[in-house]
């Protein structure tokens, strides 16, 4: 078992993400974590090809968009977001707001996860503001998190983002920009358990 952090935040607005149960310890069926929201912070509309994320109100009120639908989420309640159905969220409250995120299967998610806030501890990510998000200053990376992520926008035609990030994906395995978040999601020597 790795010795990876069980928190990724960015340092930058206080969002952060703990770890209830890892791709590891579940066999890669599912990813549960918790994520711990500031006020005024979300995530754009957006949709996954390959995972199904349920979503558990833990403290506070989550504002949450299904497929044009929108829901408050308080502690205890439930919502699903299915394959291919435009979602998002929001923290519009003036309170930190928690909830649980269960992604199965868990694919690569928690690489995505990991990878995303490591750039913005690492300072190598760019505040987009029209998104409301920090995004990897290497725009290349761009396309390997999309790809981990099986994240996509409902803005383009999955077919032109499925080229535009694939390719970046390409470029950035060519150029071994990929191989520089391996840091943030293999474990090394050095952050193993001893048994």
């Amino acid at each position: 078992m790795s010795n990876l952090s069980r928190t990724v935040g960015n340092p930058h607005n206080g969002e952060s993400v703990t770890f209830l149960k890892t791709t590891e310890e579940t066999n890669g069926e599912y990813l549960l974590f918790r994520t711990d929201l500031p006020p005024n912070i979300g995530i754009f509309l957006h949709y996954h090809t390959e995972l199904v994320e349920t979503f558990e109100g833990v403290t506070g009120k989550l504002d949450l968009t299904v497929d044009g639908k929108t829901i408050t989420l308080q502690k205890g309640e439930k919502a699903v977001a299915p394959l291919h159905k435009n979602h998002c969220f929001n923290n519009n409250t003036n309170e930190l707001v928690s909830f649980n995120v269960e992604i199965r299967p868990a694919g690569n998610f928690e690489a995505f996860v990991r990878c995303g806030y490591g750039l913005d501890t690492d300072g190598k990510s760019f505040y987009m503001p029209f998104l409301k998000q920090y995004l990897p200053k290497n725009i290349l990376l761009l396309g390997t998190l999309f790809e981990m992520g099986a994240f996509y926008v409902p803005y383009l035609p999955l077919f032109l983002q499925k080229g535009i990030f694939g390719l970046l994906a390409k470029l950035s395995t060519w150029t071994g920009a990929a191989k520089t978040l391996e840091k943030y999601y293999i474990p090394t020597k050095e952050n193993q358990r001893i048994s």
